[in-house]
């Protein structure tokens, strides 16, 4: 309350005549620039009655007077600022806080209220002796430094004034941990919220909040006051199985006012994406493909073959593999049971429910095709399951294998030929080379069934007739491969060795052949031709010598001469060769 300077006035009645001594009312009226005095005006009538009684009145007034008029001069002594003063916190020391106005000599001032043990007399000087902090005082808003007066005659009397101190921004935002982490199950509804996380300000501001990486497609905050983490895109296990993120904090508004302190504080938050439960088990291998949010595996089943009338001991070859099933939730990997549900009425077969292997129970009787459902279920939730078919071909059984006619075979290529161009069968003509395998199961030999294949050689393919081709030019002397025949009907194969000559291109001569099979014909006739004269010319001397009885000497040297006549020949033959 403002300190006022107040009189107290008396308006008594009018009428004289009144002989009672009285106070009819008194009115307190502010009289500015002075102390507080009582003014009491007592008004007397009818001075001639009762003498005595007026007397003690009058004794009674001045005692009243005396001991206000000692009140006043009390209060008069000193004086405090009514209005609070106002202090920021981190003040400097001894900076003066509020005078203590005295209005006579010799008044001694003293500290009885000292909040904080912050305050301190210098005089008539109010002063603050230490720092204060606002987040660390108890009431920093109203802190009331109580100063009593005390002179000698006078009394004492007690002064407050009254401190708040104003809070600054001097402490920067924080965050109670420096990384946090979340776990959230995959398939969360956009926009549920995985976690609030807020800082604290102790300057208790508002604190304005981003989230980095900006684009980041999986969560967004809610706003930037309120820091509650939402889920921004639906989350895929099989995609992501983390996301880091990083939450900013500012006590102003971003950018911040100009002269204005502005904190800042950050943490990391680690987002665990959960596997959960939602996918069937897959028969594997499959085909993966997205429908909507969902991912489904598809299979095209397994096939087998077994012989008419005969069980097959241990588990069934199937292609293309063994049956098997996993959990299309990878991260869970539960536990799959398997189960023929259908197909299986003559009860040939049965499934070992942990693995999947498909043994016979007994032989089929009836050639043809068997086709079976075979369901897989999670075991600790059987509403997870899928189902696959197997196809089982019963047949007749094989007895022979497809055979080539021979084991090995060569054919020849110009090193010149191109892509499709067909292996040749010789070197002398453009006949194609072609292999053929026999299966002996069939009267005439030929099963419908064989395919051809080409291994080890990345030179050459095969087609379904026997027919070899070539893929790309070829760029050595020879190579070698072998050549496979299945029976894709029963999986019995047979293979043969194939080595192709790579011959120079058509009209230039090889250095290994002098000439071609004609000109080596041509030259056989010459030197039987030859060989026939020399006979001939042999015999007409033997006949001659025989006749005319010629001597040793001349017989020798017929005998030489046809014996040199022989090998002139054989060398000129050889020769030419």
């Amino acid at each position: 309350m403002k300190s006022q300077t107040l009189r107290l006035e008396s308006t008594p009645t009018h009428q004289l005549t009144q002989s009672v001594l009285y106070v009819k009312k008194y009115q307190l009226v502010p009289r500015p620039h002075s102390p507080p005095y009582l003014f009491v005006f007592v008004r007397y009538w009818d001075m001639e009655r009762k003498y005595s009684r007026k007397s003690v009145k009058f004794a009674f007034s001045c005692i009243l007077a005396f001991f206000l008029h000692k009140l006043c001069l009390g209060q008069k002594i000193c004086s405090v600022p009514s209005e609070p003063v106002t202090l920021k916190e981190n003040n400097t020391i001894d900076i003066v806080v509020a005078y203590i106005n005295t209005t006579t000599k010799d008044v001694t001032l003293t500290l009885i209220e000292n909040p904080e043990d912050a305050f301190d007399l210098k005089g008539s000087f109010l002063i603050v002796k230490k720092r204060l902090d606002f987040e660390k005082l108890l009431n920093p808003e109203e802190l009331a430094v109580q100063v009593r007066c005390n002179k000698t005659g006078f009394k004492s009397i007690t002064l407050t004034v009254l401190v708040q101190v104003e809070n600054i921004n001097d402490n920067p935002p924080s965050f109670a941990q420096s990384e946090y982490e979340l776990d959230v199950n995959e398939l969360t509804p956009i926009n549920t919220s995985v976690g609030l996380i807020e800082a604290k300000d102790d300057d208790s501001g508002v604190l304005y909040y981003t989230m980095e990486p900006n684009v980041n497609m999986y969560f967004r905050l809610e706003s930037t006051y309120k820091p509650n983490i939402l889920v921004n895109k639906t989350l895929d296990y099989d995609v992501v199985q983390q996301v880091t993120l990083t939450l900013y904090v500012q006590d102003t508004p971003s950018p911040p006012p100009p002269d204005q302190l502005s904190f800042t504080g950050t943490t990391t938050i680690r987002v665990n994406i959960k596997d959960i439960d939602n996918r069937p088990p897959w028969f594997q291998p499959c085909m993966r493909t997205t429908l909507g949010t969902a991912k489904i595996c598809l299979s095209l089943g397994y096939k087998g073959r077994v012989n008419l009338t005969e069980k097959q001991d241990g588990p069934l070859q199937l292609q293309p593999g063994p049956i098997y099933a996993r959990d299309g939730d990878k991260s869970r990997n539960e536990e799959i049971t398997y189960k023929i549900v259908r197909g299986n009425e003559d009860s040939i077969f049965q499934i070992d429910e942990t693995t999947g292997n498909i043994t016979m129970l007994k032989p089929a009787d009836i050639a043809g095709p068997i086709s079976l459902t075979v369901l897989a279920s999670q075991v600790s939730n059987r509403d997870q399951f899928a189902s696959t078919s197997v196809n089982i071909e019963v047949m007749k059984k094989s007895r022979n294998p497809p055979k080539f006619e021979r084991e090995r075979y060569e054919a020849y290529v110009y090193s010149n030929s191109g892509p499709e161009n067909m292996v040749l069968r010789d070197r002398t003509s453009n006949r194609p080379f072609r292999v053929r395998a026999r299966d002996d199961d069939f009267a005439n030999g030929i099963n419908p069934d064989i395919r051809y294949e080409v291994q080890y050689s990345s030179y050459v393919n095969i087609t379904t007739d026997g027919f070899v081709l070539l893929k790309k030019a070829v760029r050595t002397d020879s190579f070698a491969l072998q050549v496979r025949a299945v029976d894709v009907s029963t999986g019995e194969s047979g293979t043969a060795a194939l080595s192709v000559v790579v011959l120079p291109p058509v009209g230039v001569q090889s250095p290994s052949e002098g000439y071609r099979a004609g000109d080596m014909a041509l030259l056989g006739f010459v030197m039987a031709a030859l060989l026939v004269l020399c006979l001939i010319v042999i015999g007409y001397l033997i006949s001659r010598l025989k006749k005319e009885n010629p001597d040793t000497l001349k017989l020798s040297e017929v005998s030489n001469f046809s014996s040199k006549l022989l090998f002139r020949s054989m060398l000129a033959a050889y020769s030419f060769h």
